[in-house]
């Protein structure tokens, strides 16, 4: 029988890209996935139908993440639809992946668009994991977004100084991970980052899906491809999976080896 068969997780931002891809992974493991989306319903079902197609089941949840009323919505939401299911009203996975990148030096960031990153980015992952922790069984877990750029800096297109305010928001993503890992420990729940380099989804298509970009993404790492949002959805399965039992409080970098 499988480990995970009955438990449930919650996707943020698992309408496409890499929510998508984990939202398949899950249900291959047996998750019961709840797929939050912001606006596109259509996408929303697309993943549900996923899921289905994986084995397992869900339901979509629309809600604006950064208001704090919006996430109140969401687990509103959450408990409802879970006790129409005839479930338990419990999360036993959370996968805070709904955020922006939104590039800019610091010349050209503008306060509302450094709020922007760190309103989705950092505030709503806080309140988010603030509630879904209220909803978690003990030996649960969280996967936090984070990016190799946390870590490192590096180009794009050409820029160094280009995503200093993401960046830094995800510099954010990685503190909070060693905090609640501590802080959650002592009810057996796991906390992890996973840390993407460039990957092939419509957020990094502005630049990566030029020949340029792909080109320069292609030579940085050792593999000689560009990631997919598929093999990060392999590490959150991961360490969703019985076999991550024994980590937590770490920032996995999954980059391919970008700028080693």
């Amino acid at each position: 029988m499988n480990a995970n068969a009955s438990k449930v997780a919650l996707v943020t931002g698992a309408s496409r890209g890499i929510g998508r891809a984990a939202s398949y992974e899950l249900a291959r493991q047996g998750y019961f996935v709840i797929v939050h989306y912001k606006a596109n319903h259509e996408a929303a079902e697309e993943t549900l139908a996923g899921i289905r197609e994986h084995g397992s089941d869900g339901f979509a949840i629309a809600a604006d993440l950064d208001k704090l009323e919006g996430i109140d919505r969401l687990f509103d939401a959450v408990d409802q639809g879970l006790a129409a299911r005839g479930k338990p009203v419990r999360l036993d996975l959370l996968v805070n992946n709904a955020g922006v990148a939104d590039g800019g030096t610091v010349a050209d960031t503008t306060p509302e668009l450094f709020d922007r990153q760190f309103t989705l980015n950092v505030k709503a992952v806080f309140f988010t994991t603030q509630q879904g922790i209220k909803r978690m069984a003990n030996g649960g877990r969280i996967v936090n977004l984070s990016s190799v750029l946390s870590s490192r800096v590096f180009e794009v297109e050409g820029n160094f100084n280009a995503l200093s305010a993401y960046s830094a928001s995800k510099g954010a993503i990685d503190t909070l991970t060693r905090h609640w890992a501590v802080e959650f420990g002592p009810r057996g729940i796991l906390v992890n980052a996973v840390a993407p380099g460039p990957v092939d989804t419509d957020m990094n298509a502005g630049w990566l899906r030029s020949d340029e970009g792909r080109a320069s993404a292609m030579s940085a790492s050792p593999l000689g491809r560009v990631g997919t949002a598929e093999d990060i959805a392999g590490v959150i399965a991961f360490l969703a999976s019985p076999a991550s039992q024994w980590t937590t409080g770490q920032v996995i970098d999954a980059s391919g080896g970008y700028r080693i």
